[in-house]
């Protein structure tokens, strides 16, 4: 990829970081808004299908970032990533082409043309990286659960999308395992339902079936593992939220649990099958009855709740913790995940 491939389009902005390869690229464009302007930028030579992030930030201005289709009319808009970052972020998938087109303008332009006030510099970043596949069993190096505390300060043993990080008791609410939990967020560099199911492998429309609405965006973690039947995975969670109350929008989080594959079945021709099916499950949403005042920097938590689940045959599992916006994206929620463990078939299990 050149600087031709990446054409900011009536504008002098400068290219600082040239990507060197693919399909992981950084790369950032740093540019100036005046009032009554749009910016726009067109990036090629990517890797079709692979996800990207991009970003605007400004010391100068309040900047808004829309997502166009060949044709320059919008997909989408942000103007603001999260709760108290006034930052627009965008994330998605790559098309077919390899393209993606951006626009930069001031706060409230919603139609992009040009409708604000703002002047000043901006960096836009833009990162692009490969779809976390879901592992094979042979890739499996340690099938048990890893790191189920988050004692390693880090997510080792799992995968991420979204907006994931480790956090310690000054998050507002202290770990229920040692000195570390894991923090998921709906705001910031957040994935559209669609390519949370794909990253967690669900069904498409699993998470809208969950609440029987549309579910938005938002972060996952997962993790697979291997387990005899009869063995129960326990873990600890707490769903914060700044929605509203009552809430309008129902942002929720869950947990699923799906087989890595199918078993090979050569005994018999039908498609008869005991094989197990995907148990997903909602832990909280906004409305739930378990909330309470939060002493952390949301409005509302559920507080600590402990979740058992029997593993219904042997073999190899994806487990998956996440949190979702529900229609809008206008204020976030949270997960915090602790003390995942497995515990063997026939152990004494107290909760």
């Amino acid at each position: 990829m050149n600087q031709e491939q990446c054409n900011p389009l009536g504008s002098e902005n400068e290219l600082n970081q040239l990507p060197t390869t693919i399909p992981s690229i950084n790369l950032t464009v740093n540019g100036n808004l005046n009032s009554g302007e749009v910016e726009s930028f067109s990036f090629s030579g990517l890797e079709a299908g692979s996800l990207f992030i991009v970003e605007v930030t400004s010391e100068d201005l309040d900047p808004l970032l829309g997502l166009l289709d060949n044709d320059g009319d919008i997909i989408t808009i942000n103007d603001d990533q999260a709760d108290g970052n006034f930052f627009p972020i965008l994330t998605g998938r790559v098309a077919a082409d390899g393209t993606i087109d951006f626009a930069i303008s001031g706060t409230r332009d919603l139609d992009l043309t040009g409708l604000h006030f703002e002047n000043g510099d901006y960096s836009l970043s833009l990162k692009t990286f490969s779809f976390p596949e879901l592992p094979t069993e042979t890739q499996l190096i340690k099938p048990q659960i890893i790191n189920g505390g988050f004692e390693s300060g880090d997510f080792t043993g799992w995968t991420t999308i979204g907006e994931a990080t480790i956090e310690d008791s000054e998050v507002g609410s202290d770990p229920t395992e040692g000195t570390s939990q894991a923090f998921l967020s709906t705001g910031g560099a957040v994935f559209s339902d669609s390519i949370l199911e794909e990253f967690l492998g669900l069904a498409p429309g699993s998470l809208d079936n969950l609440i029987n609405w549309d579910a938005t965006q938002g972060s996952a973690i997962r993790q697979t593992f291997q387990a005899e039947a009869g063995d129960i995975l326990t873990f600890d969670w707490n769903f914060l939220t700044n929605e509203e109350v009552p809430p309008i929008f129902n942002d929720f989080s869950f947990v699923s649990i799906t087989p890595l594959s199918e078993p090979d079945d050569t005994s018999s021709e039908t498609d008869d099958t005991t094989s197990p099916t995907t148990d997903i499950t909602l832990l909280s949403d906004a409305i739930s009855p378990l909330l309470v005042p939060s002493e952390t920097s949301f409005i509302e938590e559920s507080g600590f709740q402990t979740s058992a689940v029997i593993i219904p045959e042997s073999g190899f599992y994806t487990l998956g913790f996440g949190v979702v916006s529900f229609l809008d994206i206008t204020l976030d929620s949270a997960l915090l995940i602790d003390d995942v463990t497995l515990i063997p078939s026939g152990s004494v299990f107290l909760v």
